[in-house]
């Protein structure tokens, strides 16, 4: 379990969008992705169960009453955190030309180092096959 809140619970649900649309346009156009569906709806599914706020608002960000900073317990296994980084990598390289990449970059870099930082460096290691 962790705290995380509105705003981070919105930017973490933005970027499921972001691959959810990328797997709708690949689908579209015949193409298969290599990302797991299931897991996207299942994480998707539990960040709205807790913020459900989240439904229905402009780019994942709390609408409503409810402060982007109110932190809420949210469940986040190693695996969704990989899905997370390996959909915010999708995010920075789609966004490489556009002019705010520098805040794409900068907000990845920060997301991954808390993300990376639920569980040892030892641990990340492991599951990369790395010593």
């Amino acid at each position: 379990m962790m705290q995380l809140d509105g705003a981070g619970a919105g930017a973490l649900v933005t970027i499921l969008g972001i691959v959810l649309d990328q797997v709708s346009l690949a689908d579209a156009e015949g193409y298969r992705t290599t990302w797991n569906v299931e897991h996207l709806l299942d994480l998707d599914t539990r960040f709205h169960a807790v913020w459900p706020e989240l439904t229905g608002s402009w780019a994942g960000f709390p609408m409503g009453d409810v402060p982007a900073d109110e932190s809420r317990m949210f469940e986040m296994h190693i695996e969704d955190a990989e899905l997370l980084l390996a959909g915010m990598a999708f995010t920075e390289m789609a966004s490489a030309e556009l002019p705010w990449f520098d805040m794409v970059q900068w907000t990845s870099d920060f997301v991954a180092e808390q993300l990376r930082g639920l569980w040892p460096d030892e641990v990340w290691r492991g599951r990369a096959g790395g010593r």
